[in-house]
């Protein structure tokens, strides 16, 4: 149980972190004692609106840590075949 706990705790963590790092990434609020909201709106020739890049690139990072887990998991199940193996 502890085991797998240990496992679930971190890779649930690193889901949430690597979820929330575009929209981190790009805040860039004043001050809150600025009074004044200085902004411009800036679209690129033809854009027609849609949803805002924010210039994050998260896939591969996601790719990434699922890979790892599954080789951590596949790792795992070795290990246990092997000591099973070993003491019989």
């Amino acid at each position: 149980m502890i085991k797998k706990l240990g496992l679930l705790v971190p890779s649930a963590i690193s889901l949430v972190v690597l979820m929330a790092a575009p929209a981190l990434a790009g805040s860039e609020l004043p001050p809150p004692d600025d009074p004044n909201v200085r902004g411009v709106v800036v679209q690129p020739p033809g854009a027609t609106g849609g949803i805002a890049f924010t210039g994050g690139n998260v896939r591969m990072w996601m790719v990434l840590a699922v890979a790892l887990l599954v080789m951590g998991v596949a790792l795992l199940i070795a290990g246990r075949r092997r000591r099973a193996n070993a003491a019989s």
